[in-house]
């Protein structure tokens, strides 16, 4: 028996606990039409997950809790690509992490990629009854009832954190002359020392690889503590949200729309367009393909400016132009990565960014002269 519907006409919360309870076995997939994830059922209890927001992959969640860096992280994707090897093992046998705190960040991540999913406002859901992946990614045993109740208390926390820091786009400064403080972990020390006056929330999200929740719990118990006050983003009011996609639009009429976009070389748009495409009809082999060739086309369109994985790109303007330009926290986090040699692929690995984003995001790069490229 399969199950579908969307998150704003059925709530995460019920949904788990009516599978807990009918012990299903089974795969949920959930797309918010940019990030899906899967969570795979056995007899009402999840035994693992999986989630395609780069943050989420066990290399990004190292880094953004402190257990490894950046360097690190990409000699390990190396070795990844030559040996085969998963990158986790890989991690332990270098020494960069012992194997018994990779366990216990392998079930953490897990647990924080199903208590994001409470936050979504809205996403199509699909259970696929007794359909699960021929191994377990992530091998872990959790009761329905203590993660649903535990989704509640991020969402009420949540909501007090919000008062105080209303987007990502809040400017964190410390207000005492030092935030070190022995009982921090790695990861939580590190988002502290970038509060500097110039990172914005989603700066220090970027720079981490840390979750955003995780940056505003870190910075939110500072300020409770009298050491940050958090004030207005650095370039006035945040950004206009972009507009929701008009409802009742089916998935025919999004990919078309996406085709349109590509015809005036709206990339941001297509791409929106597709995705939004995707996660109306999961299961439809005709869309899947027609969101394929359409991203297909959008990397080509790319590709034809300049822009592709093995581009090596170079800064043609200095820091004093760049800090008075305004670019956002994506750019900004491509930018500090440029050194003349790497390619745009070796930049991409160690992004918190999925690949065609990031390659939008050296696009406007070059259409704006902060970057050439060769």
């Amino acid at each position: 028996m399969s199950i579908t519907g969307n998150l704003k006409t059925m709530e995460l919360a019920e949904l788990m606990q009516w599978l807990s309870q009918s012990k299903k076995t089974g795969t949920m997939i959930i797309d918010n039409g940019t990030v899906k994830k899967q969570i795979h059922f056995q007899k009402g209890r999840i035994v693992s997950s999986a989630s395609t927001d780069p943050k989420e992959h066990l290399g990004h969640f190292l880094v953004g809790h402190g257990f490894i860096n950046e360097n690190e992280l990409s000699n390990a994707i190396q070795m990844q690509e030559k040996t085969g090897m998963l990158l986790g093992k890989i991690l332990v046998t270098i020494g960069a992490i012992s194997e018994d705190d990779l366990n216990r960040l392998l079930r953490l991540k897990a647990e924080e990629s199903l208590y994001d999913i409470f936050s979504w406002a809205e996403g199509e859901f699909r259970f696929l009854d007794q359909q699960l992946p021929e191994r377990t990614f992530i091998p872990m045993d959790l009761e329905v009832t203590g993660l649903v109740l535990e989704g509640a208390r991020r969402m009420d926390e949540w909501q007090r954190i919000r008062e105080v820091i209303p987007s990502a786009a809040a400017l964190p400064v410390a207000i005492v002359d030092s935030l070190n403080d022995s009982g921090l972990t790695p990861g939580e020390a590190k988002i502290l020392e970038l509060v500097d006056d110039q990172h914005t929330i989603e700066e220090i999200t970027l720079e981490t690889h840390a979750s955003e929740f995780l940056v505003c719990r870190v910075i939110f118990e500072q300020v409770l503590k009298k050491k940050i006050k958090v004030i207005k983003p650095r370039w006035g009011a945040p950004p206009e949200a972009k507009p929701p996609l008009a409802e009742g639009v089916d998935a025919h009429s999004l990919a078309e729309a996406a085709e349109r976009h590509l015809d005036r070389d709206n990339y941001e748009q297509a791409l929106r367009h597709l995705r939004a495409a995707r996660s109306l009809e999961p299961d439809s082999k005709e869309i899947q393909k027609t969101v394929e060739a359409g991203e297909t086309r959008l990397r080509d369109a790319l590709e034809k400016e300049g822009v592709s994985l093995k581009s090596v790109p170079q800064l043609s303007t200095n820091l004093q132009e760049l800090t008075a330009s305004k670019i956002s926290p994506q750019e900004g986090f491509m930018l500090t990565r440029i050194n003349g040699t790497y390619d745009i692929e070796s930049i991409v690995k160690i992004s918190p960014i999925p690949q065609l984003d990031a390659l939008l995001v050296f696009w406007r790069l070059l259409r704006e002269g902060h970057i050439k490229l060769g």
